[in-house]
């Protein structure tokens, strides 16, 4: 039997506008978000490890072990998430059965999620979205056979422009903590009370 191979994409390429400061950069635990995210995707066994960036790539940059991970970056990241989607569809050279979009300011995200997302993504061969208190959350998995479609996206809807060209399903998930992400400082400050960190 074949080894199942899925890639995993960190979306990294934002500015932080609402947040005022790049939050790829905040501390969490040991490391900042962006590397702690890095971290999970490894754990998960995610191979390869794309991580895009765009606003203050070479400050981010500068912070994550290129040996591990592939960065790319993204020159448009400023026309919205579908550039960096398509960045980092892009930079999948090797053949993988599908791939899985992380964000940045989500460290919190658990490996059990995530290998539960990856897991469902291979069994079915669809798009899995988590769903947590009734609404879409991340981690998203794409099949392989859906990544042309990613020449199509624009602006800063993401992936959700070619959910109806995929066959797509859902993965109910009870922790409410891993529908939520960091966008305000306010947002920071209730995720390190609630982790104790």
């Amino acid at each position: 039997m074949t080894t199942k191979k899925v890639a995993g994409v960190i979306l990294a390429a934002g500015s932080s506008s609402r947040f005022g400061d790049s939050k790829q950069l905040l501390p969490w635990r040991d490391k900042n978000l962006v590397n702690t995210v890095i971290e999970t995707a490894l754990l998960v066994g995610l191979d390869p490890v794309v991580v895009v960036l765009g606003a203050n790539a070479e400050e981010i940059g500068a912070t994550i072990d290129d040996s591990m991970v592939r960065l790319v970056i993204n020159p448009d990241w400023d026309q919205g998430q579908s550039t960096s989607l398509r960045a980092g569809i892009s930079a999948i050279a090797e053949a993988v059965d599908g791939a899985v979009f992380l964000l940045c300011d989500q460290p919190h995200l658990s490996v059990n999620l995530v290998s539960a997302v990856v897991e469902e993504g291979l069994r079915s061969n669809m798009v899995v979205t988590p769903i947590i208190n009734d609404r879409r959350a991340n981690p998203v998995y794409f099949p392989s056979s859906c990544f042309h479609l990613f020449e199509k996206l624009t602006g800063d809807a993401g992936g959700r422009q070619i959910f109806s060209a995929c066959l797509h399903t859902t993965l109910p998930w009870l922790d409410d903590w891993m529908a939520r992400d960091i966008d305000t400082p306010e947002d920071y400050r209730l995720f390190r009370e609630h982790f104790g960190l």
